[in-house]
C-alpha cells in the first residue's frame, strides 16, 4: 500500500463524480451513494441533492452534519491496483453567492443518472439543496490486490 499524494488525490476526485456519503441518522450509519462536483482550487465539494428539505438525507444532515465521503476506483490499465480517497468532516449549505461556482463544478464532473425519476419524484417537484465538504480532513492510498500463491 502507498498513500496518495495530494496532485493524485486531486486528479482522482477530478476523474470520478460519484461516491459513498456515510451519515449518522439517530445513532445508526446511513451510507448512500452520491454525485459530487470538485473544484481543486476551492477545496470543497458542492454535493447536489433532491428530495426536498423532508428527504431522510436531509434529516440526518440536519441532526448531525459529520460525515465521511469515500471515493475508490479500479485502475483502467491494471486491474489489480486500486485507489481510495476518504473524507471524512462537516457539510455545510453553500451560500447563495457561491452557487454559480458551485454547479460549474456539479457540471464539470458529477456523475448524474440519465433519468432522474430514480427518486421517485417529478423532476419539477424536486427541491436542491447545495452542500460542501471541506477536504481538509483527507486521505487517499493505493494498493495491489494480485494473489500471489500461499506458498
Amino acid at each position: 500500500m502507498r498513500h496518495l499524494d495530494r496532485d493524485e488525490i486531486d486528479q482522482m476526485l477530478i476523474r470520478r463524480g460519484i461516491g459513498v456519503l456515510a451519515m449518522v441518522e439517530d445513532r445508526q450509519p446511513y451510507a448512500i451513494p452520491m454525485s459530487f462536483g470538485y473544484d481543486a482550487d476551492q477545496m470543497i465539494f458542492p454535493m447536489q441533492w433532491g428530495g426536498g428539505y423532508e428527504s431522510r438525507k436531509s434529516q440526518a444532515i440536519d441532526s448531525n452534519p459529520n460525515v465521511c465521503l469515500t471515493v475508490y476506483e479500479q485502475d483502467s490499465d491494471d486491474e489489480a491496483i486500486w485507489r481510495s480517497i476518504v473524507i471524512t468532516g462537516e457539510l455545510y449549505e453553500i451560500p447563495d453567492d457561491e452557487n454559480e461556482r458551485a454547479y460549474a463544478s456539479l457540471a464539470a464532473n458529477a456523475e448524474f443518472p440519465a433519468d432522474f425519476g430514480v427518486w421517485g419524484i417529478p423532476f419539477e417537484d424536486v427541491e436542491f439543496r447545495l452542500f460542501g465538504l471541506s477536504t481538509k480532513n483527507c486521505t487517499g492510498r493505493e494498493f495491489v490486490a494480485r494473489y500471489e500463491g500461499w506458498d
